[in-house]
């Protein structure tokens, strides 16, 4: 008998008992569908990640930190570890043609706005003039905070344009107001200088929109560090870290290699415990994949369970059937079927039960990682390699657990499975 009466037979044999064929092919779908979903999830939830990094500056935004020595002596931070508004500056004129922007964060507070009777979360964000190469935002209302407003420490902040409608009825009607707003304990007043628009990428809006408040509210108030430095009671700056945007054509690692080993030669030699590390926008997104990775191997594991659950069932079916079909097999072998043709027809049933299986789960699993992505707001192809891999697996499992049902249906006796009722 050869291959294509064999497939036709197994058609035959899976249509006079759909319903078992079915649920046979169950497992064999879920582990099929749950790893092509992850996969595709992957490629969307990676490329996501990469437009909201390259929204942020992408790879040419680098970053500089204090961080512990291989050989530290202490395991904590003190005041003169920081890195201070003076080496920032020195480092900006030394390299001076490798720079676009310097980006400074200094300060964060959580606080409270009174709406009415209502009491709205914002983040009161200390930020300098290049702060805003670093996000996603446009200003469409006044100006952002410039070096003037820095140096004098000036009450003056950037709200969002969700803020300016609500509190104030709209962008411009915004600007040149008072924003007050209370942390550390107590209100603090600001003047709106300018209004922020958000450019959400996919990712971003996918999150907003978990957050029952993001349709009419941002979080986000930008105001001058130093404006928090005098809230703080504080006269000198120094910062954890800070960011910089090199210009186009500058390897970012290179680039960073020379800061931190300039930074560490010049203000850190002699620190028994602290030292300056970059980080490049590369290393960010490499550390996201990683950890994509694990998470991603770790669902294709219990995939993987699930599939070999299947293949379990496959093979209790196939026992099933080498049982029902005894004298069918009896009289084949009785007119000079050879065992390899009986333990073919049984293997090739198999392989066409997780093949279909297969075809089923791959089709079901692009069309739940799709719909994640549109939640998201982005679509991204599945992996090929993870649909060759699943394909080539399905087959794997229908030979290795069709082969013992096949194998024990080619050794029957003739004459004892012909007598069989």
């Amino acid at each position: 008998m050869n291959l294509f009466e064999n497939i036709k037979m197994a058609f035959a044999s899976l249509k006079s008992n759909k319903m078992r064929a079915v649920l046979t092919m169950l497992g064999i779908i879920i582990g099929i569908s749950s790893i092509i979903m992850i996969t595709t999830l992957g490629n969307i939830l990676r490329k996501s990640l990469t437009d909201t990094l390259n929204s942020q500056g992408g790879s040419k935004l680098v970053a500089f930190q204090i961080s512990l020595k291989p050989e530290y002596v202490r395991d904590y931070y003190m005041t003169e570890d920081l890195i201070t508004e003076d080496m920032i500056e020195n480092v900006a004129e030394r390299f001076a043609e490798d720079i676009e922007e310097i980006v400074i964060s200094g300060g964060y507070e959580s606080g409270k706005v009174r709406y009415r009777r209502e009491d709205l979360d914002v983040y009161i964000n200390g930020v300098n003039p290049g702060y805003i190469a670093r996000t996603s935002d446009e200003i469409i209302a006044g100006r952002y905070i410039n070096d003037s407003d820095l140096a004098r420490g000036a009450n003056v902040c950037v709200i969002s344009e969700k803020q300016a409608k609500k509190l104030y009825g709209g962008v411009k009607e915004a600007i040149g107001q008072r924003f007050s707003a209370k942390f550390l304990g107590q209100n603090h007043e600001f003047t709106v200088i300018g209004v922020y628009e958000t450019k959400m990428t996919a990712l971003m809006s996918a999150m907003n929109s978990l957050n029952t408040t993001a349709e009419d509210w941002d979080t986000e108030v930008y105001v001058p560090y130093r404006a928090l430095t005098k809230i703080y009671g504080g006269s000198e700056e120094a910062f954890f870290a800070y960011y910089a945007i090199v210009n186009d054509g500058v390897d970012p690692t290179s680039f960073c290699e020379e800061v931190q080993s300039y930074m560490n030669n010049r203000w850190y030699r002699d620190n028994d415990s602290i030292m300056i590390r970059y980080m490049t926008g590369e290393s960010e997104m490499a550390m996201m994949d990683q950890v994509m990775g694990i998470v991603s191997m770790v669902i294709a594991i219990i995939a993987g369970i699930s599939l070999i659950v299947g293949g379990i069932g496959v093979m209790n079916i196939m026992l099933v059937s080498v049982t029902e079909r005894t004298r069918e097999i009896g009289v084949r072998k009785a007119l000079g079927a050879p065992n390899s043709a009986i333990r073919s027809q049984f293997i090739i049933e198999s392989i066409i039960i997780c093949l279909i299986g297969g075809f089923i789960g791959i089709i079901l699993g692009i069309l739940l990682g799709n719909i994640a992505g549109v939640v998201i707001g982005t679509v991204a192809p599945p992996s090929t390699g993870a649909m060759v891999l699943a394909v080539s697996f399905s087959m794997a499992i229908g030979i290795f657990f069709g082969y013992y049902p096949a194998n024990r249906a080619a050794k029957l006796d003739p004459i004892e499975a012909l007598r069989y009722e």
